[in-house]
């Protein structure tokens, strides 16, 4: 008997989980179509700059590079580099909250 009622209690549990994730998933809006543009573009700066910085690791045998040595490999100032690599990803986490829904 008590095995059964524990059974129900996580089902019920699962259950609540579920309902809890899908509402919350739902409180986020579908992209426009220029939101997924601008934000697919920012997502594909993001790359490009993680691109390089992978190739300058690679160059420094495994070292990570300094911002100030991506800023300038990336060619950006250290400022707009920070301020793309933020937009990147806040657009990605976007993106991806979004498409949660679908």
């Amino acid at each position: 008997m008590a095995v059964a009622v524990a059974a129900s209690e996580v089902a019920s549990a699962g259950t609540d989980l579920v309902r809890s994730y899908l509402r919350d998933i739902g409180r986020v809006p579908l992209l426009s179509h220029e939101q997924e543009i601008t934000l697919g573009r920012q997502v594909q700066e993001l790359m490009a700059i993680e691109e390089v910085e992978q190739e300058l690791s690679m160059r420094a045998g495994g070292a990570k590079p300094s911002p100030e040595q991506l800023a300038q490999a990336a060619g950006l100032t250290p400022q707009l580099l920070k301020k793309r690599l933020r937009a990147g990803q806040r657009a990605k986490e976007r993106m991806v909250a979004a498409n949660l829904r679908l």
